[in-house]
């Protein structure tokens, strides 16, 4: 590996993955509202999703034109139209809807991660960046390939950290009291989220 490209690339994933934005707040939200192990689901999830960005980043970014423009913008809206369907079913949801959610929905935690990595216009941007300004023309695309495994490994230990945390005994023992009240307010923050990816 180049030693410059990597060193920029971990500062530059570090960076990104520890900021709060839709990633950040699904993986807590399912952390705290569900559990510890809906969130690593959930982390799991995301760092799947990676592989998304990768693939068209090392296959696509130099071949930039109007019409991968205008995919871009449609996975900018289509995720923004899923941010603000996941805010809407978090306001919605009652404290007996969450308590029977916990009981029948891992499945479900691992795939929200997924698709919300995939549609997230932060993550499409961030490798789109990374590996058309970082990543000279020159490195091949096997280490391009290991480069994208140390994304992975970032984005997967962030995301595992952050249940872990989250939901240690003396953060739970506020949740549980409050545990309705985050949700509506996690619901906000995907809306606004949403309406921020819209507009902005």
């Amino acid at each position: 590996m180049n030693t410059p490209e990597l060193i920029t690339l971990v500062a530059l994933t570090i960076i990104t993955v520890i900021v709060p934005g839709p990633d950040f707040l699904i993986v807590s939200r399912n952390a705290v509202v569900h559990s510890r192990k809906a969130g690593w689901l959930t982390a799991c999830g995301v760092a799947t999703a990676v592989w998304i960005h990768i693939s068209y980043s090392i296959g696509l970014v130099h071949l930039a034109s109007s019409h991968s423009q205008l995919l871009f913008q449609g996975m900018k809206y289509v995720g923004a139209g899923y941010l603000i369907y996941l805010g809407y079913q978090s306001l919605k949801t009652r404290q007996d809807d969450v308590d029977c959610s916990k009981a029948r929905s891992n499945g479900n935690f691992w795939l929200q991660g997924f698709i919300n990595n995939t549609l997230n216009p932060k993550a499409t941007l961030f490798f789109i960046s990374v590996f058309s300004q970082v990543i000279s023309g020159d490195t091949s695309i096997w280490i391009q390939v290991e480069y994208g495994l140390v994304i992975t490994a970032i984005c997967l230990g962030w995301f595992i950290l952050l249940p872990y945390f989250l939901t240690t005994k003396p953060f739970k023992s506020v949740v549980n009291t409050y545990i309705e009240p985050i949700e509506k307010f996690a619901g906000v923050l995907f809306i606004g989220f949403g309406l921020y990816t819209i507009l902005g």
